[in-house]
């Protein structure tokens, strides 16, 4: 279920990113002021906070995770701090913080964005799977992961992404690692809006009808509109109101925002936030809601199997949904789609039936210690 079914809205804050003192002076640099400004925002209806680890002079910690993890534990002594740092290149840090979490409490979420590792990459359908194209070839070089190996890393650790998405293509990659596997269900995703940063999504209404129009209705997710780096106030809320419309989640918070938020606190963009999500009837989610939301994007060590469906065999006939719609499920055009890539015992069987079920051959359910073999009717796992 998502919030919006329960009347929820999920509400992020954005404190510090980039932004400097010189264009808010409320802009929080270093682990005591970060802190601080977590614990306002979750005090004042936030369900989750992003910030960036920042030394005191403003200088990024983007790999020191000692910065985080006195933010978070000096943040835990007051509040529940549901919150994740940025990161830039390498997400080492982040699975330090886990590995060796902060005192009373630990990391949730883990950032994640395409635009950073996602280029040159091709998809084979027939495959069902990603590659790296050399540049300038129609031919893999195979010399790179097409995704950033640390995300299976990380997913081990039972981390679970927040998908920074700034444009339509970075949102192509997103559905279609959803439809392997590569990126578990519920999605977290963040849609990116700006003005000024010509690769982001332009800021309009439209446009973020057009891209929520390009989540097929079987991926699990949900959506936190983010106007980022503008330079219009009015646009902004029209972003916010709009998504609020659309029952989507938003972010406010100055360091996303700095200049046309100069003098607010990101505990003043909270309440505001607060009060757009009440006019429309609905409360933010609280800290519990999320971590019950996106519990299911954790790691299941049973998960053992994985499901592909070759969508070029696949003619439609819909046998596998009718013996496991827990699997599969019918696209627009009434093609099969895997909602559930991995599975465990309990629905390995079921897997295994609706693959044998297939007129086409186009399904085949890989299994651990075997991964391109063919199932049939009666296969088992080996072990």
């Amino acid at each position: 279920m998502s919030f919006r079914d329960d009347g929820r809205v999920y509400l992020e804050a954005g404190i510090n990113g980039k932004a400097s003192k010189e264009l808010n002076p409320n802009v929080p640099y270093g682990a005591d002021e970060t802190a601080h400004d977590v614990v306002e925002c979750v005090q004042h209806g936030a369900s989750v906070v992003h910030y960036h680890a920042r030394y005191d002079d403003g200088r990024q910690a983007w790999a020191d995770d000692d910065v985080s993890r006195v933010i978070l534990a000096t943040a835990a002594r007051e509040v529940d701090p549901l919150a994740y740092p940025g990161y830039a290149g390498s997400l080492e840090h982040v699975a330090a913080l886990t590995e060796r979490p902060p005192d009373g409490t630990g990391l949730f979420f883990t950032p994640f964005e395409p635009a950073q590792h996602v280029e040159q990459v091709l998809w084979h359908e027939d495959k069902n799977q990603f590659e790296v194209a050399a540049i300038g070839t129609d031919d893999s070089s195979g010399a790179h992961p097409p995704y950033l190996a640390e995300l299976d890393r990380l997913t081990t650790l039972r981390l679970v992404p927040s998908i920074s998405v700034f444009n339509a293509v970075d949102l192509r990659w997103v559905m279609l690692a959803a439809r392997i596997g590569v990126l578990r269900q519920p999605l977290n995703i963040k849609l990116f809006f700006s003005d000024r940063w010509v690769s982001y999504s332009d800021p309009a209404p439209d446009v973020m009808d057009f891209l929520i129009s390009r989540i097929p209705k079987w991926v699990d997710h949900e959506i936190v509109v983010v106007p980022y780096a503008m330079n219009s106030a009015e646009r902004c809320q029209e972003l916010w109101e709009h998504a609020l419309e659309r029952g989507l989640g938003i972010r406010v918070g100055i360091g996303d925002n700095p200049l046309v938020y100069r003098t607010v606190t990101n505990a003043r963009m909270v309440d505001r936030a607060v009060d757009l999500v009440a006019r429309r009837g609905f409360s933010p989610a609280t800290q519990d809601d999320v971590r019950a939301r996106f519990a299911a994007a954790g790691v299941d060590e049973s998960e053992m199997v994985r499901v592909v469906v070759n969508r070029n065999r696949c003619l439609g006939w819909g046998v596998c949904y009718t013996h496991a719609p827990e699997i599969y499920q019918a696209d627009s055009e009434g093609y099969c789609v895997v909602v559930k890539p991995f599975v465990g015992e309990a629905l390995f069987e079921k897997a295994v039936e609706g693959a044998a079920a297939c007129p086409e051959r186009a399904i085949r359910v890989e299994l651990p210690d075997d991964a391109s073999a063919p199932v049939t009717t009666g296969t088992r796992r080996h072990t």
